[in-house]
């Protein structure tokens, strides 16, 4: 009965007054902040302490001024984290391995994490003005050329590297990385793809595969592995879920086996023993975590028959800003950083938040393909990177996390109503005035 909710654009039922065009606090307020993450990718670094004036006051203002609450579950997990920062500043949390703690190094830590409440706060309440599923489908050119083009672009001018490669060498293989222009890329690229016809919807896969191809990041590949599943027809919740349990159940074995994996690739051996780490200061402190200040990673690794690592540079040659930097490295898995950080209730609160807002199986099958693979691409980039302890990856994470929330309120009831509706004899189109978020592809004008 869902899949009677699909209609065509030309027989859009939906009442014209659902239209809101966008206004004076999208075009100042919201979308600046989602622009500017999109076209500077890893380059958002040099924003500075402007930070926090872009995207984090500009969206917290936004989302006041449109009179919306916060997502609660996540609004109680940061004031949780405050509590602890507050803490941690007067010395009253346990001490576990770590070594330095500097009361500087406490408001950089909160601050990815105020920032993921506040995008998703102003991204939720822009997808509940605005109202439909198919949002993206409409006039998206200008946010995939900032994200796909004008980054990668900015990347190169700045010379950026990842890890030792050329600027231009670089910028290719971030492609498929989950950073702030390809988490938002990929959420507009399979909204094509699940969402449109002919040549858009084969954009969309195209250059998702193409993608895939490239990117030498395996959580991309896996990524676009569930993608194609669920294009042929097998169930976006189940797939989802799948790959969750999957992650989880290859990191729990793995940890018991960190020197072999390291052996086999020293990237994939440092993240487990980062996570291991961070289990022992978790048990070094009984469960209540270390709090904010201190680092989460060890400077130096020692690993049987293979060289001492060393992650962190030599403390004597660093500048102060550059030592609050690396105190504010992450654990690579933001679930972890959270446990080891705030102990088993933060974790417990960030977990609860994060899958609330995993997709309702009420909406219709292309919205809700769309929304299993907008989950699973920030469940990855939260699981295998510290997205939300970093700028360049939070705001993406906070942009998606905040359009699912909306769409699971979207959902709750309206197909109730609606089916109510047809089974008391009232037509289709009658019915589908009665739900006006569920109108299939009836694009609005309200985009991107």
């Amino acid at each position: 009965m869902v899949s009677a909710l699909h209609l065509s654009n030309e027989d859009d039922p939906a009442p014209r007054s659902i239209r809101t065009p966008l206004d004076l606090y999208d075009y100042i307020l919201f979308l600046p902040s989602i622009w500017s993450a999109a076209a500077l990718g890893i380059s958002l670094r040099m924003l500075g302490p402007a930070f926090v004036i872009v995207p984090i006051g500009t969206c917290a203002i936004y989302a006041i001024l449109r009179r919306t609450a916060p997502p609660i579950l996540l609004s109680l997990y940061v004031i949780y984290c405050a509590v602890i920062a507050t803490a941690s500043a007067m010395r009253l949390m346990p001490v576990s391995w770590q070594i330095y703690f500097i009361p500087e190094a406490i408001i950089r830590q909160l601050v990815p994490t105020v920032a993921f409440l506040t995008v998703s706060w102003a991204s939720m309440t822009y997808f509940l003005r605005h109202r439909t599923y198919e949002f993206l489908c409409s006039r998206s050119t200008l946010i995939l050329i900032l994200c796909l083009v004008a980054a990668p672009a900015t990347m190169v001018a700045q010379g950026l590297k990842y890890q030792g490669d050329g600027a231009e060498h670089s910028a290719l293989a971030l492609y498929g990385a989950l950073i702030n222009n390809i988490l938002i890329a990929v959420f507009f690229l399979t909204g094509y793809a699940f969402l449109r016809r002919g040549a858009p919807r084969w954009f969309g896969i195209s250059a998702i595969v193409i993608i895939a191809i490239a990117t030498p990041f395996l959580q991309f590949k896996i990524l676009t592995i569930a993608i194609l599943a669920m294009l042929v027809g097998f169930p976006g919740r189940l797939i989802t879920r799948a790959l969750i349990a999957a992650f989880v159940l290859v990191y729990a074995v793995e940890l018991n086996h960190i020197p072999q994996v390291m052996m086999i690739s020293s990237d994939s051996g440092i993240r487990l023993q980062f996570i291991a780490d961070a289990l022992r200061s978790l048990s070094d402190t009984y469960g209540v975590g270390i709090g904010y200040g201190t680092e989460s990673v060890r400077w130096v690794y020692h690993f049987p028959n293979l060289p001492t690592f060393a992650f962190l540079p030599n403390t004597a040659s660093m500048t102060s800003e550059r030592l609050l930097e690396a105190l504010s490295t992450g654990v690579h898995n933001s679930f972890v950083q959270a446990l080891m950080r705030t102990g088993i209730p933060g974790f417990c609160l960030l977990v609860s938040a994060f899958f609330a807002a995993f997709p309702a199986a009420v909406a219709p099958r292309g919205a809700r393909s769309h929304a299993c693979v907008a989950f699973a691409t920030i469940f990855l980039a939260c699981f295998v990177n510290p997205a939300l302890e970093s700028p360049v990856q939070v705001v993406g994470v906070g942009f998606i996390y905040g359009y699912l929330l909306a769409l699971r309120r979207m959902t709750n009831h309206a197909p109730i109503r609606s089916l109510s509706a047809l089974s008391n004899g009232v037509p289709q189109k009658e019915a589908m005035s009665i739900v006006p978020s569920l109108t299939g592809p009836a694009y609005t004008r309200a985009s991107f």
